[in-house]
Order: structure tokens, then sequence, then C-alpha cells
């Protein structure tokens, strides 16, 4: 059984009479990588300051491991522009006490993707994506257990989004760190994270593993041949599994569109249609919320 690295309980924020956030619970496990979903106004940003300890909760209480360390990229990060990346970590390193961090920095500007700029170079030139990889370089400098990443892919084109993706996962994956990562885009969260807390209104209405998400938004696969019943048989044998409509089989496949035409084209099916059919995990979240 996974460890909670820390176990949030019936937190609620207030703001004179509005609730930010009311009762919420839910726990993340050492070593998973937490999708926190909401609209604006959910609470997510709330929820983020207070687990930063940037705020008090007005009530609740959240259990950590020992030894705790935290990281964190909450809205803009702050960052010194006249001065290199290397500059800029030296001095948060002076400011957190780390003795003789020049190793640690050349491994955190390794890990980040940042070795080989020009240490001439000034963070005010950097690119979007360069200043996101320093922001993450600045949070995990003191290789935290914890790291929380809001909107960290906001902006960026879609090369900019795989190495970040790939720079989260290489967090987790050989650094053991555990990520909470806060994002409107649905669609890239899927591709990065394990579990998903959702909130709506200041409160917690879906925690799901990935595994169980894809479930209940699994695809299918809409077949029509001109034998339906031999085409049943033939999938059947290889191990699909599916159901009927009156002009259709159904498919809930491990296998893609291409291998199922090839599949049947092989044993000389004629396919009349096919399509992939089936929700999203975006259209799953706004049933949700109805």
């Amino acid at each position: 059984m996974s460890t909670p690295l820390l176990t949030i309980e019936t937190i609620s924020k207030h703001y004179g009479s509005q609730k930010a956030l009311d009762q919420v619970s839910f726990s993340i496990q050492k070593g998973e990588i937490l999708g926190l979903v909401g609209q604006n106004g959910a609470g997510k940003t709330t929820l983020i300051r207070i687990l930063s300890g940037l705020i008090p909760p007005t009530s609740g209480t959240i259990s950590k491991a020992d030894n705790y360390k935290i990281g964190a990229i909450i809205e803009s990060p702050v960052l010194y522009p006249n001065m290199s990346a290397k500059e800029n970590l030296t001095y948060a390193a002076l400011q957190i006490g780390i003795e003789q961090p020049n190793q640690r920095i050349a491994e955190v500007l390794e890990l980040v993707g940042l070795a080989h700029v020009d240490d001439k170079k000034k963070v005010k030139d950097f690119s979007l994506g360069m200043r996101q990889r320093m922001a993450i370089a600045l949070a995990i400098l003191d290789f935290p257990d914890f790291l929380i990443l809001d909107e960290p892919v906001n902006g960026l084109d879609p090369s900019g989004i795989k190495e970040m993706r790939e720079i989260i996962h290489n967090l987790r994956d050989n650094y053991g760190i555990t990520v909470l990562i806060s994002s409107h885009i649905l669609s890239e969260l899927e591709l990065v994270v394990d579990r998903f807390v959702i909130l709506h209104k200041g409160r917690v209405i879906q925690d799901i593993d990935k595994s169980d998400l894809h479930h209940q938004v699994a695809n299918q696969i809409v077949l029509a041949t001109t034998n339906n019943d031999q085409a049943q048989v033939l999938l059947t044998e290889w191990g699909l599994e599916m159901t009927r409509s009156a002009d259709a089989i159904l498919l809930t496949p491990d296998k893609s569109v291409q291998e199922v035409i090839n599949y049947l084209n092989q044993h000389a099916i004629e396919i009349t249609a096919i399509y992939p059919s089936g929700s999203s995990f975006e259209d799953y979240y706004l049933s949700l919320l109805d």
C-alpha cells in the first residue's frame, strides 16, 4: 500500500462570508503526480496557497510526512532579469542556506535542460520556455519532497509542453519528488498525472485514478461489415471485447483502428464503416459540473 505524503482533512477557507474551500479532504501519495482540476473560482489557487504555507486554512488539518520539504511555482515565477540562470540559483542557494552550492546548481541546470546556456545570458533574454524551466530549477534547488506547479505549461508551444512533461516525469521517476499540478489543459494532464482531484465551488467532487478515469471514458470502435457475425467470431478469437447493436459491432479494444482494419482484411472481411467513438476527459469533467 502506498504511503501518504500528506493528508488534507476537512480544509475550509472563508473570506468573510465567502467560502473559497468547503470541507476539502484527500491524500497525496508519495511518488505520485496528482492533477488538480477546476474552473476559475473553484478554489484551486486557495488550496495551493494553503498547501504551500502562504495562507492558513480557516479550519481543518494537514498531516505531513516527517522531514517534509516543499517547492512551489505559483502564478508568475520571481526571477531576477538582469542575472544569469546560475546567478539566480546562486543567490537563491545563499538565501536557503545551501553550503557549497555549485554542484547542486550544476545538477539542477542539467535536470531542467539549461546546463548549456551561455553563463553570460541574462534571464530577461530567455524565452518563455526557458523561464519556465528556470522557475522549476529554483523550486527544486533544495530537492523538495513535494513540488507544486501552477499552470506550468501556460503559453508554451507543443515542443515546450513535451519537454516540460519529460522534466516532471524525471523529477518523479529519478528523484522521488511528489508533484501536484494545477492546470486547465486537461488533455495534457492526462499524459502526465496518475490521479485527478476535481474541485467545484470549493468542494471535491471527484477523486479518481487515471486508470479508473480511462474506464469511465473508454473509447470504442464502431465497426460495420458485410458479415458482422463472422467478424464478431474472428475478433473474439483475436481477444477483443465487444457488444452488438442492431447494425454494428462496438469494440472496446486494445488495438488501434488501423490494426482492426488490417486484421479483418487478412481474413477477407469487407468493412463498410469503422470509426472511433467515445467521450473525452473534458466531456467527463464537464458532465460532473452539470
